[in-house]
């Protein structure tokens, strides 16, 4: 009998014995929020058992042996790549599991491909060439305004902006469109959201864009790849080693693969929770991880609040194609690049069905042990329309994509490699679930407890929302909650800040005031030097 099915059966053997058992807690999904939920509570000495939908831990972090040449792989993200200096949970996990990291490599001309005609443009600075004085002038002046504004939108309850009642029936596309007349910029403002959040700029509540990034320190935070931003390291031997580490911590009368969750009853004192396969297990408290576009598909006694309900009606995830190519060399590197490309995929030698080019943004993606690579992502209606072309469509669209951006030697590549994220079952997509208009009111509700329910994932997350770091902290959010209840004696005022039992602000007035004062003088500044640009220029063109 194969071994690793043997494993399975032993496993669903041991899940069976827990039947009858009362255990404290149930954690439901072992992405990184349900293992680091997990582990808190292992580590406090509570009875748990996580149950898995699909047959490997991880969610929506997986590294996978890539093809390398000469009978050779490695291993490469193929979903959450990407840590960064200011993300503390996420570091402090790192450390403690003993990963280590190395610096997004971002030295060298960038490459933009907006607009009609696919033109090409070169560009070093973090802002892209737009080819236009005044598109420029308004993409600095927009960047300066939302940076403002995401300031002062908490993301847990974005409606206690000032800006709330104005942006809450407003899509990003919307409100750029108020202040930007320039066609490239708003298509580069909606390639930013693509890859941010896996949809079109036309989709996504302005409202929730701007919380969402005052969860990460702010707009540019979000979305450039230096020091203490998104995109600034990299792990080596990739991210899914956080989830396979603490699933090999926690062993495996713990956690319980291919086991999805279809059911889970609230009942006198205990939380029961069913499986596809008919299993049941009950616990004293319960904490659901699962991603909230699935959270809909399971059955729930007593209901989910309307609140709830209705978080979860209007969270769609995005759509997201992610692919790595590997190359014999860094030709990019070779020629001054960066492999750093922004692209709206441009409309030259496209199949039937498909509006644009496959590329959104790339990265050079070279390992740590120097395999030449490069990362990047088809995203949106793009994906949406990719995804019904074969892989060597999308492999040789790709590579034509590549070679208009970075020059001929990206046609010939050692391997393709993709992962088209809308085919996971249990997960629909990628990376994040977004906000659509009018939702800002409700969210409050998305991270509150359901009785002796606890939700995590990284949607829920008040820090680095959206991020690996941001599923750890929702982890930690969420067994700190559990603990409070069932060991209070392990838990103090401090571990309560930023849980349901906090009457305060998570982000609080000194997160935000704090930010704001910092840069006062740098706004002062950039203020004046804009307003003198954008007379000077806009004297010029009437």
């Amino acid at each position: 009998m194969d071994v690793g099915k043997r494993a399975q059966e032993d496993r669903h053997e041991s899940l069976l014995n827990t039947q009858g058992t009362m255990l404290d807690v149930i954690v439901i999904g072992a992405g990184v929020a349900g293992l680091s939920a997990a582990h808190k509570l292992k580590k406090a000495g509570l009875q748990i058992a996580v149950l898995e939908a699909q047959d490997r831990v991880g969610g929506r972090t997986l590294t996978q042996p890539v093809d390398i040449g000469q009978g050779k792989t490695e291993l490469f993200d193929l979903g959450g790549q990407w840590v960064g200096s200011s993300q503390k949970h996420v570091m402090d996990m790192l450390r403690e599991l003993g990963l280590e990291t190395y610096p997004q490599y971002t030295s060298g001309t960038k490459v933009m491909q907006l607009g009609p005609g696919g033109k090409v443009r070169t560009y070093k600075s973090d802002i892209p060439s737009i080819g236009s004085l005044k598109g420029l002038v308004q993409l600095q002046l927009f960047i300066w305004k939302i940076e403002r504004m995401a300031a002062q939108t908490p993301i847990e309850d974005p409606y206690k902006s000032p800006y709330a009642r104005e942006l809450d029936g407003h899509t990003v596309d919307s409100f750029a469109r108020k202040h930007i007349t320039c066609e490239v910029t708003v298509r580069l403002i909606d390639v930013a959201c693509k890859v941010a959040f896996g949809t079109e700029a036309t989709r996504i509540s302005a409202i929730f864009f701007l919380a969402y990034s005052n969860a990460a320190g702010g707009v540019m935070k979000v979305l450039e790849a230096k020091e203490e931003t998104a995109q600034e390291a990299r792990v080596k031997g990739g991210t899914q080693q956080i989830s396979q580490l603490l699933a090999k911590n926690l062993g495996d009368e713990i956690v319980f693969l291919s086991h999805p969750v279809v059911r889970v009853d609230q009942t006198g004192e205990n939380v029961k929770v069913t499986t596809e396969n008919g299993d049941t297990v009950e616990a004293r408290r319960a904490v659901m991880t699962a991603p909230p576009n699935m959270i809909l598909k399971m059955a729930f006694s007593p209901p989910l609040p309307p609140s709830k309900r209705l978080i979860y009606e209007n969270l769609p995830i995005g759509h997201l194609i992610k692919f790595v190519v590997v190359y014999d060399r860094a030709f990019w590197r070779e020629n001054g690049f960066s492999g750093e490309i922004v692209s709206d995929g441009g409309t030259e030698s496209l199949p039937e069905g498909v509006s644009r080019g496959p590329l959104s943004v790339c990265f050079d993606a070279t390992s740590h042990r120097g395999t030449p690579a490069i990362v990047g992502f088809i995203a949106g209606r793009q994906e949406v329309e990719w995804q019904g072309k074969t892989i060597d469509e999308r492999k040789a669209a790709v590579l034509q994509g590549l070679a208009a951006t970075l020059g001929p030697d990206a046609r010939h590549c050692v391997s393709y490699t993709e992962k088209i994220w809308a085919e996971e079952p249990y997960i629909g997509g990628c990376p994040v679930v977004f906000g659509v208009p009018g939702l800002s009111f409700a969210l409050p509700h998305l991270r509150s407890p359901h009785e002796r329910l606890h939700f995590a994932g990284t949607e829920t997350a008040t820090e680095w929302t959206g991020f690996i770091s941001g599923a750890i902290q929702s982890g930690n959010r969420a067994a700190i909650e559990v603990l409070k209840n069932l060991r209070p004696e392990l838990v103090d005022e401090n571990d309560l800040k930023g849980t349901c039992y906090d009457p305060g602000s998570i982000l609080g007035d000194y997160r935000t005031n704090q930010r704001l004062q910092t840069d006062n003088y740098k706004v002062f500044i950039i203020v004046a030097v804009i307003s003198m640009v954008t007379a000077v220029i806009y004297a010029t063109l009437l």
